[in-house]
């Protein structure tokens, strides 16, 4: 075809026919309902962190914002070992097999609730005796609701691996209407706390989670056994570098969190989760992103191959790239009016660190596809020296960068983490597709 055809073919407009093939259309319908799933659910949990923000006192907010970085740790933990599997294995080798696969994964859930609730209620019990009453209560507030909204979570990822988003839309805006209505009301009764925050959050988890539950899976289409045991260490054989690196990761990230309040006073860890608040959306925007792409590009390479993979991931980075930019600009030239409108004043005195700290979401959107890609390729014990670098950094120089310069410190050490872990995962992304290459090379007549 040459150039006068194809402007020919654009001009009639047989591209637009082109693009609205009925599978890129389920593709765009599939896109624009994890976009509004993760809109609510992100939405949801941004209402909610700037109206405890609003109407907590800054030590008391700074409290809960120390229990909820515990909570994000945890929750690196369950992604590791159980969510990101599920969403792998599930998308590829079990994709016969969902309806006994998402039963095992739900007996698991429920494990995990009990055991972690059975650990970590004891620690908040003995602050709370010991004095520290707020920081107390949240930890006990923390330890008792994390099961719920973590079984929550695995029932969202779990429609999403069924390709049945509608479902999970459904599940997040009942929780959504939940926890911010229950909010709203503890703060009207006068009995907003710590505790109270979080059991009300562990309650919408229950109920959404529950209402997500009564759909079930079809049958499987290729009924085999699957024992308990071989499939939790099939998990951990996957998720054992993914925990770790979760460690470093969070580290990199939420540790800021718990130095402030350790290092400083849980006013100033409330006024950097109050900056955290305004990044939080296109972060939890990105992430919808992956959770749609995460299964899709799975599936591909299994269908497909790798070099389909890593084309797929190329265009993927700069979708993800270009929209956390745009993000960033927003933030950059509107923060006044923003922190105004969303605080009330409060915590206007931080908002010169935002575009800083803005710059970490638009880190990751750039590289996000390489790290899908490792995932993809099984590669996940690469993603552990990828983290350790922020880690590494994060507990020399950046708790002595949070000691010297406060709160300014926190957000650049959370910059520099971010942003020092680029060459590396450059270098070792060139080292898990060598297998790729050599695919390609063989695959050549």
């Amino acid at each position: 075809m040459n150039a006068k055809e194809i402007w020919h073919g654009l001009s009639d407009g047989q591209w637009l026919s082109a693009m609205l093939t009925p599978a890129n259309r389920n593709r765009l319908m599939k896109l624009g309902l994890a976009i509004a799933d993760q809109v609510a659910f992100s939405g949801s949990n941004f209402v909610v962190s700037v109206l405890l923000g609003r109407w907590m006192l800054y030590e008391t907010y700074g409290a809960f914002t120390y229990a909820y970085s515990i909570l994000i740790l945890l929750a690196s933990f369950h992604n590791a070992l159980l969510l990101e599997p599920f969403t792998v294995f599930g998308s590829s080798q079990y994709r016969f097999t969902l309806g006994t696969y998402t039963d095992r994964m739900a007996r698991l859930q429920w494990y995990w609730g009990l055991v972690i609730s059975g650990l970590g209620l004891p620690l908040g019990l003995v602050l709370w005796a010991a004095g520290h009453r707020g920081l107390g209560e949240a930890l006990v507030g923390m330890a008792l609701a994390q099961g719920a909204i973590l079984y929550f979570w695995y029932v969202r990822r779990k429609w999403y691996v069924l390709q049945h988003i509608e479902r999970a839309v459904a599940g997040t805006t009942l929780y959504a209407a939940v926890q911010i209505i229950g909010v709203a009301l503890l703060h009207r009764s006068g009995t907003l706390t710590p505790l109270s925050a979080f059991a009300t959050i562990g309650v919408a988890g229950v109920i959404a989670g529950m209402v997500g539950q009564i759909s079930r899976p079809a049958q499987d289409e290729a009924p085999q056994p699957m024992p308990m045991p071989p499939l939790v260490r099939e998990h951990w054989q996957y998720g054992k570098w993914l925990m770790i690196a979760g460690v470093f990761s969070w580290l990199t990230g939420q540790s800021y969190n718990v130095f402030t309040g350790s290092i400083l006073s849980l006013a100033d860890a409330g006024g950097l989760k109050a900056l955290q608040n305004l990044i939080n959306p296109v972060t939890q925007l990105l992430t919808a992103f992956n959770l749609v792409f995460i299964p899709w590009i799975a599936r591909r390479h299994a269908e497909r191959g790798s070099q389909t993979m890593i084309r797929d991931l190329a265009l993927y980075a700069v979708f993800s790239t270009g929209c956390a930019a745009l993000y960033w600009v927003t933030l950059v030239l509107f923060r006044k009016p923003i922190f105004t409108l969303l605080y009330g004043g409060r915590y206007t005195e931080y908002s010169d660190l935002l575009p800083a700290l803005a710059l970490i979401p638009l880190v990751s959107a750039f590289t996000a596809s390489w790290t899908i890609g490792m995932r993809v390729l099984r590669q996940t014990q690469l993603l552990f020296w990828v983290d350790s670098i922020g880690a590494a950094f994060t507990i020399t120089v950046g708790v002595l960068l949070v000691v010297q310069f406060g709160l300014s410190g926190a957000v650049a050490g959370s910059v520099i983490s971010t942003v020092i872990r680029i060459p590396v995962l450059i270098v070792l992304w060139r080292r898990a597709k060598k297998p790729v290459e050599s695919e390609q090379e063989l695959s050549t007549p």
